[in-house]
């Protein structure tokens, strides 16, 4: 390097220690960035001789210092914009401290991402005919699903993620709009979920709390409670098993229209033998019996049809029932198991619906949760 050109990048050097030592810059941070230094490398090339020109290698080394601190400083920026948008997105808060606590939201997106399609939610307040229309982030409708005519209670939206035409649509976030109608054209339906946060989950770069298998945007969030202000005794919510599989030994038959719901009834038998099954409505008044001999019957699940008949030949009136099953050897168990998919409100009290069957089970009769 030249003598002139030694004496310009000390002159630089010199005039940036003298601004970062000035009283009113003094003790802030100041130090060396891009800028600065780059302002070094235009002064050494512009007084360098050109009889005399700087060394290659130590001038390849000093544009890699030069690359090595840009891309700090790029990733510094990127890191704080990672930080500004997980403080903003959970409103002031850091996001992961919603994990545990109980929150109430609006839900009215479901993303695509690598082919996983999160799932949507709606809580009716009584019987309609609901559809479901989605949108993309440029609000052109892509898919409207017909759920058709549905009782008062929760419902999970499950989607695949194709458009109208059966396309597989990209990844991203898609915004949906739940449509009601109980006799008096259709209504929009807020979807509005309350329940415990299990995790926190990114999709496509955003952040979403997870409630109840369902993606939760924290800025929707109208309150939130923390853990310790809920009573130790308190039981879990019943959205919490929204997209679990649970199992139960005591399945509840829905007859409705004079028709069973969830198909034949279940039951396990270790040996084949003569079977009795008494099938009871929600008074405990015995409905029907079934008689099915061993030679129908395997070591194994069984199953046996019921027709909604009565013992008196007369169709079972719509509403709930359970059955038991008999051997000579004792009560048999009669094991369901299934993903559940919505909750229904029937005559006061709630249950999980399971899988499409529309076979119901009782929260306080559930014997495992996956």
């Amino acid at each position: 390097m030249s003598t002139t050109a030694l004496s310009a990048k000390k002159n630089a050097l010199q005039n940036l220690m003298a601004k970062k030592n000035r009283p009113e810059t003094k003790g802030k941070n100041t130090g060396l960035g891009t800028n600065d230094f780059m302002k070094l490398l235009v002064a050494q090339l512009r007084n360098q001789s050109p009889l005399k020109p700087a060394d290659t290698k130590t001038f390849t080394n000093q544009l890699a210092q030069f690359t090595q601190v840009e891309s700090l400083g790029n990733i510094d920026k990127k890191m704080g914009a990672l930080l500004d948008q997980a403080k903003s997105s959970g409103q002031g808060r850091n996001i992961t401290d919603y994990v545990g606590m109980q929150v109430t939201g609006e839900v009215t997106t479901m993303t695509i991402d690598k082919g996983n399609v999160s799932s949507g939610f709606y809580d009716l307040p009584k019987s309609a005919r609901v559809k479901i229309v989605i949108r993309d982030d440029k609000g052109k409708v892509v898919k409207t699903l017909n759920q058709g005519e549905q009782k008062k209670g929760a419902y999970l939206i499950n989607w695949d993620g194709t458009s109208d035409n059966g396309k597989p649509l990209p990844q991203g976030a898609y915004t949906y709009t739940v449509l009601a109608n109980t006799g008096t054209g259709y209504q929009k339906l807020p979807a509005n979920i309350t329940g415990k946060v299990d995790a926190v989950a990114y999709q496509n770069g955003k952040a979403y709390l997870v409630v109840g298998r369902v993606l939760v945007d924290p800025a929707s969030l109208t309150s939130a409670t923390k853990p310790t202000d809920t009573p130790k005794d308190n039981a879990p919510s019943i959205l919490d098993y929204l997209g679990r599989t649970v199992t139960s030994n005591f399945p509840i038959v829905q007859v409705k229209e004079g028709k069973v719901l969830g198909g034949k009834l279940g039951f396990h038998l270790d040996k084949p033998q003569d079977v009795t099954i008494k099938i009871y409505d929600a008074a405990n008044k015995l409905v029907k019996t079934i008689k099915v001999p061993a030679k129908d019957t395997v070591a194994g699940n069984n199953k046996a049809h019921w027709d909604a008949l009565a013992d008196s030949g007369h169709r079972a009136s719509d509403g709930l029932f359970y059955y038991k099953v008999e051997t000579k050897d004792g009560p048999v168990k009669t094991p369901v198991s299934g993903k559940v998919t919505g909750i229904k409100y029937i005559n006061g009290g709630q249950f999980l619906e399971l899988g499409e069957s529309g076979r119901l089970v009782s929260v306080s009769k559930i014997s495992s949760v996956k």
